[in-house]
């Protein structure tokens, strides 16, 4: 009976211990999700609170740009503007946290009418995280991208 009740408090103990990190990684793919789904509705204010502010490292091929006003005012405002039928889906994201700080990498489509083309790109990202407080912050994106082809898989 005593042998029971040892084993049952470490299964206990061994499913507490796993279930906090794997909340941990969900909570960090939400946040990822939730930064593409607020990119694609244009709405800068709930990107203000998904990403780093100041501390933020924005790296899109060879461009990059330092803190959330940069990127938010010499990239994405400029950018999100001229986009009609904007789609932006993150796919195959994976996560790992070690204690405050995260990294996911994933996949992406992006697709959009601007002026004179469309636009069909699939792309591969890595994101770094910072949790502060309760929630998950981006301190660090790199991406990259190139045309859709038809070997690609379809806009999720």
């Amino acid at each position: 009976m005593l042998v029971g009740a040892v084993a049952q408090a470490q299964s206990q103990a061994h499913d507490a211990h796993h279930s906090a990190p794997n909340a941990e990684v969900a909570a960090v793919v939400q946040a990822m999700r939730a930064l593409f789904a607020a990119a694609e509705r244009g709405d800068l204010t709930a990107l203000d609170s998904l990403y780093a502010g100041d501390s933020l490292l924005v790296i899109e091929g060879a461009g990059m740009n330092r803190g959330w006003v940069d990127y938010r005012d010499n990239h994405l405002a400029p950018e999100l503007k001229e986009f009609r039928n904007f789609r932006y889906r993150p796919f195959e994201i994976e996560a790992r946290v070690s204690g405050t700080l995260a990294w996911a990498t994933y996949r992406y489509a992006l697709a959009a009418d601007v002026p004179d083309r469309k636009v069909d790109v699939v792309g591969r990202g890595t994101a770094i995280l910072e949790r502060r407080g309760d929630r998950w912050v981006v301190r660090l994106t790199q991406t990259a991208g190139r045309a859709r082809r038809p070997s690609d898989p379809p806009m999720p």
